[in-house]
């Protein structure tokens, strides 16, 4: 019994003697990551990783984008002159044209297609072709870096400045011209950074315009048409919005 109380007494001191120690101030432990800090040293934050500048896939919802290239149209490859006798109109040359389009488009992006207007306007010696229409696009963006597209343009035509067949100012009169027509563009986009891209496309158009004026040989009025085939490069600057 003696033996025991004296077992007991050690025990007692010792344990007396540990709970007397001072806990270190400050411990760090390290899990999963994060740090834990003692209420003596600061707590350091996980720093968040930089987002990068350069993506490799083309993104954005809302897409604004700048055009300009060369284009060609042929005004006269299918028309019809109800003004004209028949075996006269043979004698109409081609008219063909060529100059510089710029334009813009507002696009919106869902996964790999686009849709959205798009403005242009030709300026030929001639007269001038301004489009509207309706911008529908798909993309490749599984293939990084450069990414193939495709466009299908359904738009209004209208012209300005002259007549699409010059040569006859002195025939007719208060001629207003309008049309529709359709375009498929193929092309190739590449990023540049996150929020930019670049593009090069060509398109092929076909464009049906309708004159109306008045016929000054008998004075009445007329109605007169012409389709014809545009071609165009297509050099593109796109900012990207949205995530």
């Amino acid at each position: 019994m003696k033996r025991f109380a004296f077992v007991l007494g050690v025990f007692s001191i010792l344990t007396a003697s540990a709970s007397a120690q001072t806990l270190p101030d400050t411990f760090s432990v390290e899990q999963n990551g994060v740090s834990l800090a003692g209420s003596n040293q600061e707590v350091v934050e996980d720093v968040p990783e930089k987002t990068k500048a350069y993506d490799k896939r083309v993104g954005g919802k809302v897409w604004l984008e700048a055009t300009a290239g060369p284009s060609r149209f042929n005004a006269t490859q299918f028309r019809t002159l109800d003004f004209i006798p028949a075996g006269v109109q043979a004698l109409i040359p081609r008219v063909v044209v060529n100059g510089p389009e710029f334009g813009a488009a507002l696009r919106f992006r869902a996964g790999s297609t686009t849709i959205g207007a798009r403005y242009k306007r030709a300026d030929y010696a001639p007269f001038d072709l301004t489009t509207i229409g309706l911008d529908l696009g798909f993309l490749i963006r599984a293939v990084p870096y450069v990414h193939p597209s495709i466009r299908l343009g359904f738009n209004y035509y209208t012209t300005t400045g002259g007549l699409v067949l010059p040569g006859f100012e002195s025939l007719v009169s208060n001629v207003r011209s309008n049309g529709g027509g359709a375009s498929i563009g193929l092309g190739l986009r590449i990023p540049l950074v996150k929020w930019v891209s670049i593009a090069a496309g060509f398109d092929y158009s076909i464009i049906g315009l309708v004159f109306q004026g008045n016929e000054n040989v008998t004075g009445g009025k007329f109605t007169a048409g012409t389709a014809g085939t545009a071609i165009a490069g297509t050099f593109a600057l796109t900012i990207h919005l949205g995530t």
